[in-house]
Parts: C-alpha cells; sequence; structure tokens
C-alpha cells in the first residue's frame, strides 16, 4: 500500500481494510472484522482505538451507537490517494471492449457504444463528452441560405465529424456572399478552432483593409448569431442510469428522485466532464461526493478521464455511482477505455 504523510501506517492499514470492506457490503464495519482481514495481527482493542482516532480525524463515522463505523467522503479521497491503484482488467474483459469498440463507425456510433461499454464494464453509469463545437478543429464549412433569415452551416471538424448548424441573423444574406465567406474561412483558417477563428476575425477587423471590409463583416456576423456563437459543453452521452436503482444508496426515495433529475440535465454532468477538458493533469480524476458542487451529485462519484485527436484533447469520459464505488475497477476501466478511444480517433 502506498504511504500517506497524513495517517500513521496503522492507522492507513485500518483505514484502507475498512473502506475496501465497506465498499464489498455496504454494511458499517465494525473492528471484529477490520481485525480479520489485517495483514498484521491486532488486538479488537487497538483496532477499536485506531478507529476511533479516524472519526475524529472525520475519515469514519458510526451512523449508531451500536453499529460499526462506515467511511466519509474524506476517507475515500485518502483510498483514492493512496491506496487504489491502477491494474489491468484482465483479459477477457479487456477483449471484450477491443471487440466492442471497433474502428469503421461513426464518431457519434463509437461515443454512444463507449458509454454503454462502460456501464458494463464498471457496473456504474457510463459518461461520453464530445468535445464542443468551439474547440473543433475547422477542415471545411460550407453555408446554405434558408428563408426567413436563416443559415445552414455545414461544419466538417477533426476528426471525420459533420455536424449542421441553424443560425438565426438579423440581416438576410445572398448565397454569393455566403459562399464568399466559405471560401475565406476554409483558404484562411483550416485547422483552426472555431473559438480561434472567432478571436482572430474581431482581432482582424480592428485593423482590416477596406477591400475585405465587407467580408470581414460577414464572418463577424455569422460567428456572433445562433450555433456558432454557443457555450455549448458538447454532446454528451449517458447509458446504465437504470444501474443507480439498485444501489441501496438510492434507496431513499427524494434521492433518487433528485439524482435522475440530474442525469435529466445533461449540462451539470457536461460540466463535471469539462473539467478533464481544460485540466494540465493527465490521466484519471475521481470527483467525490460534496466535491461535485451540485447537491444532487453529492452522493456521488465520478471517475473521468480525457481522450485525444493526436496530442489534442478533444473530450472526456468517465462513469458516475454512488460514493461506495469499487474505485480500484472504476478507475482501471475509465483509463483503459480512455487510452482505446484515443488510439481508435488517432488511427493508431
Amino acid at each position: 500500500m502506498k504511504g500517506s504523510r497524513e495517517l500513521g501506517r496503522r492507522q492507513a492499514e485500518v483505514l484502507a481494510t475498512l473502506v475496501r470492506q465497506y465498499i464489498s457490503t455496504g454494511l458499517p464495519v465494525g473492528s471484529k472484522a477490520v481485525a480479520n482481514r489485517l495483514n498484521e495481527h491486532l488486538s479488537a482493542a487497538t483496532i477499536r482505538n485506531l478507529m476511533a482516532e479516524l472519526e475524529v480525524e472525520g475519515l469514519l463515522h458510526q451512523p449508531h451507537v451500536s453499529a460499526g463505523r462506515v467511511p466519509t467522503d474524506k476517507a475515500y479521497r485518502f483510498y483514492v490517494d493512496h491506496v487504489a491503484e491502477v491494474k489491468r482488467l484482465g483479459a477477457e474483459t479487456e477483449k471484450y471492449i477491443d471487440e466492442s469498440l471497433s474502428p469503421g463507425i461513426s464518431l457519434e456510433e463509437l461515443l454512444a457504444k463507449i458509454s454503454h461499454i462502460l456501464s458494463e464494464v464498471s457496473h456504474n453509469v457510463g459518461l461520453v463528452l464530445g468535445l464542443p463545437l468551439e474547440e473543433k478543429l475547422l477542415e471545411h464549412i460550407k453555408f446554405v441560405r434558408l428563408p426567413e433569415r436563416r443559415v445552414l452551416a455545414v461544419i466538417v471538424s477533426s476528426p471525420d465529424l459533420v455536424e449542421n448548424r441553424v443560425i438565426r441573423l438579423e440581416e438576410e444574406f445572398s448565397q454569393e456572399e455566403l459562399d464568399r465567406t466559405a471560401d475565406y474561412l476554409n483558404a484562411e483558417f483550416q485547422g483552426w478552432s472555431l473559438r480561434t477563428i472567432r478571436v482572430e476575425i474581431f482581432k482582424r477587423i480592428e485593423d482590416m483593409k477596406v477591400a475585405f471590409a465587407r467580408l470581414l463583416t460577414n464572418v463577424a456576423t455569422l460567428f456572433m448569431w445562433g450555433a456558432l456563437a454557443s457555450e455549448d459543453p458538447g454532446p454528451l452521452f449517458v447509458d446504465g442510469t437504470a444501474k443507480m436503482l439498485d444501489q441501496p444508496e438510492f434507496m431513499d426515495g427524494h434521492r433518487l428522485r433528485d439524482l435522475l433529475a440530474a442525469f435529466e440535465e445533461k449540462v451539470k454532468l457536461a460540466r463535471i466532464l469539462s473539467a478533464c477538458l481544460g485540466s494540465p493533469a493527465p490521466g484519471v480524476r475521481v470527483f467525490i461526493g460534496g466535491e461535485n458542487a451540485d447537491a444532487e451529485m453529492r452522493h456521488c462519484t465520478i471517475v473521468a478521464a480525457p481522450y485525444h485527436y493526436r496530442d489534442r484533447v478533444v473530450g472526456a469520459l468517465g462513469v458516475v455511482g454512488p460514493t461506495r464505488m469499487e474505485y480500484d475497477r472504476a478507475m482501471t476501466a475509465v483509463e483503459y477505455v480512455a487510452h482505446l478511444t484515443t488510439r481508435l480517433l488517432s488511427g493508431n
């Protein structure tokens, strides 16, 4: 077991043992159950004293006077930071994932299938967040004039994604103007993200030449309105919400209702996964209980990791379940699927 500066060796051993036991059974853990699973022999009195010390530290609490102890969010954080390990899923599980996520399907189908696989492998809810439109790399864009001051933007972006967005404007554009605008964007900004294109366009407007005044103004107008100016967090795929119904933590009707409402309001889940997109820290991240800002998610843990297209982060994936989660398996599954997704998208 990894060491810890916060706890003594025996405290750490007792806490890790208790957390594992509680994850396994969902029942308060007593000193006898801990003694039976420790690597070294300690008397019941010594274990009770150590558990009392851990309770004072806010790592354990006792639901009832006569009951054993259960871990707090702080205990799970200790477990994740100092005990849990990303190992191998097992040959059969890895083969199942590899065969299920074979190349040759559309990106949308792939992301939906990944959320299902994560749910199946982790026995929790699977989540996959795609890249927001404004962060996608432009390969080609076409504008088509529609009635009632609307424009259809057909956007081809990396990796191999075609999206149609309708832009509602306050002024009319001719198809000729739209074609010139698209030609300009394709010639000047291929490989740029829509966000950086927007910033550059407004920079060029400030010192533009008269010859390009109307063209740049048209580009700016299209980027200011509707879908191209959206701060949409990106498409979110969720699979396995029914698995939460089997968890004893959500037998309480109010708690379950709040959680399912959070799943319906996908922007909350997307916001949590988005933290992985902007984080400099690589690999798996774990958000435990009260670390989640939304009240509905404070009885849950989210295990998440970014995935890449070549060297660029293009999305995040993960699982959500109760704080009494099998952390080692969840972290291993998320890391494995994130690496595989990166390989599939990058053509490796």
